[in-house]
């Protein structure tokens, strides 16, 4: 009886129920059926990894999430308004709570290969996170493109996606494989610089 109640909150709200998330589970795990929440029309492929806490929130927008993804607690994906999410395979949301919003019309936020986003970073609008590419800490990323490469464990720095770090708003920044802004505040203030200069070449 009180899975029924349940139930009927999370299709009121276009979640899946708990037989359906039972049913996601035998393609992806699911650590907690009953903290996380995962629309009824998102897209979600295999080998995905949901801690408990996870929302993935479809309510008029489009959510499509690859494979060999991990979420962890806190993670939000909301996509309203029209807006949609696309993640492509093998991404890390969190730990440390993480937002990713495309909640207006026509906003489309792609996720590549490989990405990183974690510490509190929160991205919205139009944005395009190539393969590869990181943002970590409570950065309010809205409308920015970070170039793909390598992910963080590629042996040359200069070659891996693009990274956003620090905290602060960034705002329609563009930014170059091998490229990294460190901001403090307002990352429009905050220099360009190359990977090169935080992390050494791996020898092969």
């Amino acid at each position: 009886m009180a899975h029924e109640r349940l139930d009927e909150h999370r299709r009121r709200h276009g979640y899946r129920t708990f037989a359906e998330m039972a049913e996601l589970a035998e393609t992806n795990t699911i650590f907690d059926l009953g903290s996380t929440l995962i629309a009824k029309n998102a897209e979600i492929g295999s080998g995905n990894v949901f801690y408990p806490g996870v929302i993935v929130h479809c309510d008029g927008g489009g959510c499509v999430i690859g494979q060999n993804n991990t979420f962890f607690p806190s993670t939000l994906l909301l996509a309203e308004a029209g807006g949609r999410i696309a993640i492509g395979d093998a991404c890390t949301f969190g730990p440390g709570g993480v937002q990713i919003k495309a909640n207006r019309p026509g906003a489309e936020l792609h996720v590549g290969d490989r990405v990183r986003v974690l510490n509190g970073a929160e991205i919205v609008g139009s944005s395009v996170l190539g393969s590869g590419s990181q943002i970590i800490g409570a950065v309010a990323a809205q409308s920015v493109r970070l170039g793909a490469g390598d992910d963080f464990e590629g042996p040359d720095p200069d070659t891996r996606g693009a990274v956003l770090k620090g905290f602060g708003l960034a705002r329609g920044i563009w930014l170059e494989a091998g490229d990294v802004v460190n901001g403090s505040g307002d990352f429009a203030a905050a220099p360009v610089e190359r990977q090169l200069s935080y992390h050494p070449r791996v020898a092969r």
